[in-house]
């Protein structure tokens, strides 16, 4: 390890310019894979751990020292370029890297170094042989051949695309294969684990603290977040709640029954969540949501939707000087479809309630760089309130919640969470889970109570008050 430290220090520079400094971990993973000592090799570390840039002077050795071509490949395209990035960059820290390097007649060293954008690099090693780095995708590998694979991210390449990465290696007798990835439940990533043919590299969190590369701290705050046993501690989900699709239940059925209790009354913030049906087998309803508890206030067939529309308005109970009990801004509302309707009704009421569509972006841009979509964050935010102590009103409606499955997708770079689609669902023989959606749209805004008149004129009350005065009422 201290010999490929070295070299890697020696040769490389770090983002600000400095001698590329590897962990332990990281020298490890950088010497098996030059090596090409173990044929087949499965790599998993936490997230953020360096790996991609690792793997990327790993190529360079790798094709700078031995002809033949080197395939980075991933789920998509996009995500195989990370890799590709981060080598292109370090090409031209060493002069005799970069003298090797071919730059074709078209192209500019300014131009490559900027903007990184090449699918393939080639380099001159002497006596017409060639070393040669280039990406794919997964599902665009058929056809494509190398005697040496780097597979990233592949617990997110599905099994039956990951089968045209394997007929990459088909015809080349030495062959190596690296696998790299979060343990992701995909059924090709989970075999190669068990199989004892493949070496196993395992770099979890709590090698990341020893090494200083992440803090106890971040660790801590990580742990309320989706996807932490695969993404920190590098375990696959547990065995037996992962379908055939790698979809994994949001909530059990033993903790939604113990979540729910007999009727008392709520306290603290106010949410309304609107679930739009419009008739037919499917209902339409809305959900009370209180610090405490949330309830199923109303549940029906009414294929009125004007009537669903006073009832979220009667709801709301809209006072003088525009006080309600449930404040618009505090009350989501299905507006696709038969929703559209609704929502609009009650909007030019009491304008200010949420129209909400599940498809649209999360809430902020930290949600999104976590969830696909808006309707995956609101049910993870109710995954978090039930499992933090929220209680539920007694209803067997709420063992819809059971029903809602999640897994991850890969989008551009990244695997995010995804909830399980309605139509996917439907297909399942699963109708639509109303109560669950109307649940999970009262946290569409965050849960700060609203103060009544007597709260805020104490608080003008307490501004004034002098605790050195004896006489405060005089």
């Amino acid at each position: 390890m201290e010999e490929a430290k070295v070299l890697v220090r020696s040769l490389f520079k770090n983002s600000q310019g400095n001698p590329f400094e590897m962990t332990d971990g990281q020298s490890i993973i950088f010497v098996l894979v030059t090596s090409r000592k173990f044929p087949r090799l499965q790599i998993e570390t936490f997230t953020r751990y360096g790996k991609s840039d690792i793997l990327s002077m790993a190529g360079l050795i790798m094709k700078t020292q031995t002809p033949g071509k080197l395939a980075i490949v991933a789920g998509n395209k996009e995500k195989a370029t990370i890799i590709m990035g981060y080598a292109i960059g370090h090409i031209f820290d060493n002069a005799g890297i970069r003298k090797k390097f071919i730059i074709e007649k078209t192209e500019s060293e300014e131009n490559i170094r900027r903007y990184r954008n090449k699918t393939k690099i080639n380099f001159d090693l002497g006596n017409g042989k060639l070393g040669e780095m280039f990406i794919c995708s997964a599902p665009d590998a058929l056809g494509w051949g190398a005697p040496d694979v780097i597979e990233d991210e592949s617990g997110l390449v599905k099994t039956n695309e990951h089968a045209l990465v394997m007929r990459m290696l088909g015809d080349q007798p030495d062959n190596f294969l690296g696998k790299v990835g979060n343990p992701w439940p995909e059924e090709h990533f989970i075999k190669s684990f068990e199989d004892p043919e493949y070496k196993k590299v395992i770099i979890d969190y709590k090698i990341g603290i020893k090494e200083g590369r992440i803090l106890p701290a971040y660790v801590d705050e990580m742990r309320k977040q989706p996807f932490f046993d695969v993404l920190y501690e590098c375990k696959f989900p547990k065995s037996g709640i992962i379908d055939e699709k790698g979809w994994v239940p949001l909530i059990t059925r033993d903790e939604i029954k113990s979540a729910m209790i007999d009727p008392v009354d709520g306290f603290g913030v106010k949410k309304l969540g609107v679930d739009v049906a419009g008739g037919g087998r499917n209902f339409s309803v809305i959900v009370k949501r209180y610090t405490n508890i949330a309830k199923i206030a109303l549940r029906n067939q009414d294929p009125d939707t004007m009537n669903l529309a006073e009832s979220t308005i009667s709801m709301m109970n809209k006072r003088e000087n525009w006080k309600y009990d449930f404040y618009p801004e505090d009350v989501g509302i299905d507006s696709v479809g038969m929703g559209k309707g609704v929502y609009d009704i009650v909007n030019r009421q009491c304008p200010g309630v949420w129209g909400i569509n599940g498809a649209d972006k999360p809430t902020d841009l930290t949600e999104e760089q976590r969830f696909v979509n808006l309707r995956a964050e609101l049910f993870w935010k109710a995954r978090e309130w039930i499992l933090k102590g929220g209680k539920l009103e007694s209803n067997e409606s709420w063992y819809e919640l059971a029903k809602i499955k999640y897994r991850t997708k890969l989008q551009g770079t990244k695997g995010k969470m995804q909830i399980i689609s309605k139509e996917e669902m439907l297909k399942d023989g699963i109708q639509s889970p109303d109560c669950a959606d109307a649940f999970s749209m009262t946290f569409r805004s965050p849960d700060l109570p609203h103060q009544d008149e007597y709260d805020l004129e104490r608080e003008k009350k307490m501004e004034k008050f002098d605790p050195f005065d004896p006489f405060p009422n005089l």
